[in-house]
């Protein structure tokens, strides 16, 4: 990595562009969702007044707890956080293939992008489990057991894209699993084929769906229910660790935003690309037409949880299981089928 790439990882389209944008996504879905209540919302920089006014509060640990768990486990979720946003391709171009490209990215990198959606999970639950908390526990519990539920549905979703695209190695054809390569040749990849776009669209619909599910967002906030569990498996967390939490949360959403523009909306291609030689100007472009695209995506799922209200968890894992499964099924299996047919 030259100088000039460890530069850009670091300020924009890289960390710093990244936590702004996370900021910025938290401002956003407040302000949707208090407008779709008919209340103003909060100021353009609470967010920041937000993480700002933690740090300087004190971080309590409870007797009896692990202060190195309570401690690493936070660290934990926001690094994971934060190297899942550095894998989305935004404005960075790939030498060889052309295309833009992660700062993280690797071939095969779509799987390793689900193993960080589980992670999410998985650290939830143990950051839940060492507080020793019932309410803590209680709510840790309720989300290992609805992202497990949403998982496989995921999974199924996100295929739809990368069947579409096609990993056969030809001219026409992505030869890799990376995010960068599907998002450039997705549209060119659909051609003539309006059919598959129906798979597409099934898929893109089950994403924001499971997306908003492992955002633990309305309406599958189960796991923290402030009216039942007060905060669920926050509960015991405070000043600088739930700064860190927090903020972890905003990058998640950045990256599963960022996930779904990737894979369903043509990542930050402008559609200008043989036309722009200027790589600048390219990636300027790139910046921002990314950007907008991210803000539909957030507001789209802010605004759907203004519409419904919480459901329970054993409602949610049925909604997993007997709904949106079959239904990514029958997304995939639609699009294997026109793929195999030629239609």
């Amino acid at each position: 990595m030259t100088w000039i790439e460890t530069l850009l990882m670091i300020t924009v389209p890289g960390i710093l562009f990244i936590v702004i944008m996370a900021l910025f996504i938290d401002w956003l879905d407040r302000k949707v969702y208090a407008r779709g209540q008919n209340r103003k919302g909060p100021p353009f920089l609470q967010p920041l007044y937000d993480i700002v006014k933690l740090t300087a509060k004190e971080s309590i640990i409870p007797t009896g707890v692990s202060k190195f768990w309570m401690t690493t486990l936070p660290i934990l979720f926001f690094a994971t956080s934060l190297t899942g946003a550095l894998m989305i391709p935004i404005a960075i171009f790939d030498d060889i293939t052309g295309v833009a490209t992660g700062f993280a990215a690797f071939d095969f990198d779509i799987f390793f992008v689900l193993f960080i959606i589980l992670s999410f999970g998985l650290l939830i639950y143990f950051m839940g489990i060492v507080t020793k908390n019932p309410f803590a526990q209680t709510g840790s519990t309720r989300s290992i057991v609805q992202a497990l539920s949403f998982e496989i549905p995921l999974a199924f979703s996100l295929l739809v894209p990368v069947l579409i695209v096609g990993v056969g190695g030809s001219s026409n054809t992505a030869s890799t699993f990376r995010l960068g390569e599907i998002s450039a040749n997705l549209f060119a990849s659909i051609g003539d084929n309006l059919w598959l776009i129906i798979g597409l669209v099934i898929a893109f619909a089950i994403s924001i769906i499971v997306m908003m599910a492992e955002l633990e967002a309305f309406p599958f906030d189960s796991p923290k229910a402030h009216t039942e569990l007060a905060d669920g498996w926050l509960v015991e967390y405070g000043g600088w660790r739930y700064a860190l939490i927090i903020l972890g949360e905003r990058i998640g959403a950045f990256f599963i935003g960022g996930l779904i523009v990737t894979l369903f909306l043509g990542g930050p291609s402008v559609g200008l690309e043989a036309v722009i030689v200027n790589p600048v100007l390219m990636g300027f472009l790139n910046i921002i037409f990314f950007t907008l695209k991210l803000i539909a995506v957030i507001a789209v799922m802010s605004f759907l949880r203004t519409l419904i209200s919480r459901i329970r968890i054993d409602q949610t894992v049925r909604l997993a299981w007997k709904i949106v499964l079959p239904i990514a099924i029958v997304a995939l299996m639609l699009t294997i089928g026109l793929k195999m047919i030629g239609v």
